[in-house]
């Protein structure tokens, strides 16, 4: 793998260090990447790594920090910093003489490779000249108005390929992070944020399955579920057709209806929360401790905005990041609580 990069950037510094500014823009080539590509399960393996592609990262990264309080007995330190980053796929085949043809079909079609795979409903892939991990899954069937075509009886329909939702991979990175010290106890707290990116979540589609989802409450009062106004029937007639409820939504699983748990991924946090109290002060200086401080240290502490229901968005089930952004039913994001003692000699 090879890397080509250009940073420019600028730091500055104001009032004795009380307010700070750095900001940074990079762009960056990569070729020749380890990429793992898959291949006929015939073989007897699922995908094999090569060395192939390039890519284009481009973003600015920002850090502003400031001390708005300072004095004798308090202090309120604060720092905000914000990234945007994009990585598009240049080239998918980099074995040839350099002829950017080979990576477009006969059709002018960009080239593209299936990277990651496993909640059934969707997969991973890398398109030259799209953002890297684009999440490609089958939409709802619609007519060129955008509404929904359904069977004659109500239920609804697939369209004919797997379509791209958005790129799994965030554009939007930062966090802000609050520091109060007052006569020895300290309080710290860092919000953190990820935006611009999409997900399937696999436990959504089961909750669907089974009927827990609060998306299928709608119907059920009903032995047959009136689809009359929505959407249109197959041949664009007004939709009439009668179904029930749990066949409606039972359908939307079995064909692999994935644009029904696509979801923005993003999402802000209270990622960690720091309470502690310096004792140095009231050591003896005779002492061998010449320092201590005891602190309690919470991390995931609390959610505070999401786009999708039932689960963290940060909930993953596989172990590998080649299938980023597909959820399946992974093990719940854990909430932790411990206690820090530093003593110094």
């Amino acid at each position: 793998m090879r890397v080509a990069e250009t940073e420019i950037g600028m730091e500055m510094k104001f009032l004795n260090n009380r307010i700070g500014f750095d900001i940074a823009y990079y762009n960056k080539i990569t070729s020749d990447q380890i990429v793992a590509a898959q291949i006929s399960t015939g073989s007897g393996y699922f995908d094999q790594l090569i060395n192939s592609g390039q890519s284009q990262s481009r973003g600015i990264e920002l850090l502003l920090t400031g001390s708005p309080v300072r004095s004798a007995n308090f202090s309120w330190d604060i720092s905000f910093n914000a990234a945007y980053n994009e990585t598009k796929l240049l080239r998918l085949l980099t074995d040839d003489d350099g002829t950017p043809e080979r990576d477009y079909d006969k059709n002018g079609q960009p080239a593209q490779i299936v990277t990651g795979g496993g909640v059934f409903i969707g997969e991973v892939r890398q398109v030259v000249g799209q953002a890297l991990g684009q999440i490609y899954t089958f939409p709802l069937l619609r007519n060129a108005q955008g509404q929904l075509i359904h069977t004659a009886s109500g239920l609804p329909q697939r369209g004919p390929q797997q379509v791209s939702f958005g790129s799994a991979l965030p554009k939007w990175f930062g966090g802000i992070t609050n520091t109060f010290n007052y006569k020895g106890l300290n309080l710290t707290f860092l919000i953190d944020y990820r935006l611009g990116n999409k997900m399937i979540s696999g436990t959504n589609r089961n909750a669907i399955r089974h009927g827990l989802h609060q998306m299928t409450l709608v119907g059920r009062d009903s032995p047959n579920y009136l689809m009359t106004g929505v959407g249109v029937g197959p041949n664009g007639e007004a939709n009439t057709g009668k179904v029930n409820a749990q066949q409606y939504y039972e359908t939307m699983v079995a064909n692999n209806l994935g644009e029904v748990v696509v979801y923005n991924g993003g999402f802000v946090k209270l990622r960690q929360v720091s309470l502690g109290y310096d004792f140095t002060r009231l050591l003896p200086k005779t002492m061998f401790i010449k320092g201590l401080r005891l602190s309690a240290v919470s991390n995931n502490v609390l959610v505070l905005k999401k786009w999708i229901d039932n689960i963290d968005p940060e909930q993953f089930g596989f172990s590998s990041d080649n299938v980023v952004g597909l959820e399946a039913t992974g093990v719940p994001i854990t909430r932790s609580v411990g206690f820090n003692l530093n003593a110094k000699f």
